[in-house]
């Protein structure tokens, strides 16, 4: 499913056709219209269509398109499938892009974007770049944007577009998300060259990190990557992958095997550097550490233990057990330290 090289570049001269693809799974009504009304209150909404794939939600996405019949049918698409995850629902969407489309722009039924955001991404990317994202808002983070929180993008990068303000992210996806600090490439601000990359699809076995994947796909098959400072889309407070998965709770530990099956999945898939390596096994030695207490926290709490989770994370990552036996002699290190007045490493 994974493109092996991009296909030509689609004839210039006519105005792009932006697909807009929104897989929904909600159980608050209002979320997905709100999505939609952004999308259609683009600066160029006369050229894009929306394809909304509907994963079993319980709050249908027929129900939210019927309340607002301002929406203009003839540029909207409505798909239900079975259950089957954000991944799947995505790519039920890329199969139904209707023929000639250039771009494909991803947004979750729960954000909204702001009206330049499509704009500024044809406007960045021009002809040179196959892929862009945006910085954005979240509610979790009201006084810091997602670049400002994470830092990763700090270094200078080449400018190539002055309004809005564009660069070249100048390194390949992979090299960008496991860097020192990770990636800050948010799903609902990317836009990408449809045409060049016809059969790239998400990867459905993974739940979490899909979309690292296909961006880390789309560098691979040689998609060159350009950002905007951009404040282009507001995160909502529906239904995703880390609601009520919080260090601790009862989702946590699933949490925690999704996101290890991820980082130990890279080195499978991408050729890396020493120092890539690197960086991938610090966040794998953290996310070990974060199960080891959260086993803990569940042992000394009498909360149940998913032992078919604990067997997942031994079959994919073996080191673990290692790590884990060693946790009790590194705790004890530490208090030694701590009390003869020294500080662990």
């Amino acid at each position: 499913m994974n493109p092996t090289a991009p296909a030509p570049r689609a004839a210039t001269g006519t105005a792009p056709l932006i697909a807009v693809v929104i897989p929904h799974f909600q159980r608050q009504s209002g979320l997905l219209a709100k999505a939609l009304a952004s999308a259609f209150a683009q600066t160029i909404a006369d050229r894009i269509h929306v394809i909304v794939v509907d994963d079993e939600s319980p709050i249908s996405a027929q129900s939210e398109v019927d309340a607002h019949p301002e929406f203009p049918r003839e540029q909207l698409t409505v798909q239900r499938k079975p259950n089957g995850g954000a991944g799947s629902a995505r790519n039920k969407a890329l199969d139904l892009v209707p023929p000639g489309t250039t771009f494909v722009a991803f947004l979750d039924s729960d954000d909204d974007w702001r009206p330049d955001h499509l704009a500024n991404a044809l406007a960045v990317m021009g002809e040179r770049f196959d892929g862009y994202f945006a910085d954005w808002w979240s509610f979790n983070y009201p006084d810091q944007t997602n670049f400002e929180r994470i830092g990763t993008l700090d270094k200078p990068h080449t400018q190539v577009c002055a309004a809005p303000a564009g660069y070249d992210l100048g390194v390949s996806p992979l090299e960008h998300i496991t860097s020192d600090g990770g990636g800050v490439i948010q799903t609902s601000t990317v836009v990408y060259r449809f045409d060049r990359f016809p059969a790239l699809r998400f990867r459905e076995e993974f739940f979490n990190g899909q979309d690292f994947f296909f961006w880390m796909d789309l560098g691979n098959g040689g998609a060159t990557f350009c950002f905007s400072t951009a404040v282009d889309c507001n995160n909502g407070e529906g239904i995703n992958i880390y609601q009520g998965a919080g260090w601790g709770t009862e989702r946590s530990l699933n949490r925690l095997r999704n996101e290890l099956f991820v980082w130990t999945s890279l080195p499978r898939f991408y050729t890396m550097t020493d120092t890539q390596r690197r960086n991938n096994l610090r966040t794998i030695r953290n996310l070990q550490q974060d199960v080891v207490r959260d086993l803990l926290h569940r042992v000394r709490h009498g909360k149940a233990i998913n032992f078919k989770l604990v067997r997942d994370i031994l079959r994919f990552d073996p080191t673990f057990l290692l790590f884990a036996a060693a946790v009790p002699f590194r705790v004890l290190g530490e208090k030694l330290l701590r009390r003869s007045g020294g500080a662990p490493a």
